[in-house]
């Protein structure tokens, strides 16, 4: 008899979870697993829009360096522009802002250059972290949201119990009505999980790219630096030459 009493509560089990699908269990949740969908539309978009915004060809593609270099050397500065502008990289970007710093200050030396790079260099990297703050954002949230789902379901059951509601055979759902309200615990954690995991995944693709990208920085300022001491040495020649030339008249 035992037997057929474990096989019976075995198949009104298998019964009750036919009906377990995920509309139902939404329906169960109440009102706040709306919340929670809309924070998942919001992640799933955030998400498309990092993969947009941190791939390599939107932060530093692989020839923008040397293109860069060969337009420095060849002293090609509005072409430079013209490229930086086509490009819209955040390194292009960034070198737009050094060129331009030093065509309006022409007297400004590498040190206050290296001064403007660094500063929209980590502007650009802040442009990119605030894009996936958006995922870390929503991984902090929707937990909270879930868990105010269950705190109001259980608050519900337990003020029904308190106005006598629960009597006798109807006790047996109390457990329905708190499995019930910690649905959206669930939901929110669901949802939590996976946003938190693309928010690192988005964080250390980022931060490659910063690395990769102040490296190129870098190595920018250092040819500017390079063909700025080129063209002062050359300067001061063409000056003592003319010098030179100014005493060999006057004798």
């Amino acid at each position: 008899m035992h037997g057929m009493n474990i096989l019976g509560q075995a198949v009104k089990t298998a019964e009750s979870t036919a009906g377990f699908d995920v509309f139902s269990i939404f329906e169960k949740g109440g009102p706040l697993m709306y919340a929670l969908l809309g924070l998942s539309f919001i992640a799933l978009m955030a998400v498309f829009v990092c993969l947009w915004t941190t791939r390599s060809s939107a932060v530093l593609p692989r020839d923008i360096v040397l293109s860069v270099e060969s337009y420095i050397r060849r002293k090609d500065y509005a072409g430079l522009l013209s490229l930086c502008e086509r490009d819209g990289s955040s390194f292009a970007r960034t070198v737009h802002v050094i060129v331009m710093f030093m065509q309006r200050n022409l007297r400004a030396n590498m040190d206050a250059v290296r001064e403007v790079a660094s500063a929209e260099a980590t502007r650009q990297a802040n442009i990119l972290t605030r894009q996936i703050n958006w995922l870390s954002d929503i991984g902090a949230i929707a937990p909270m949201v879930g868990l105010l789902g269950t705190v109001l379901g259980m608050m519900s059951t337990f003020w029904e119990m308190a106005q006598g509601n629960f009597e006798g055979v109807k006790q047996m759902q109390m457990a329905s009505g708190i499995s019930e309200a910690m649905i959206t615990t669930a939901g929110g954690l669901v949802l939590a999980i996976p946003c938190m995991l693309a928010y690192a995944i988005f964080r250390n693709r980022i931060q490659k790219h910063v690395t990769d990208m102040e490296v190129a920085v870098t190595h920018i300022l250092s040819v500017l630096a390079v063909q700025a001491d080129r063209e002062q040495r050359l300067g001061s020649i063409a000056q003592k030459g003319a010098r030179s030339e100014m005493m060999d008249d006057e004798y």
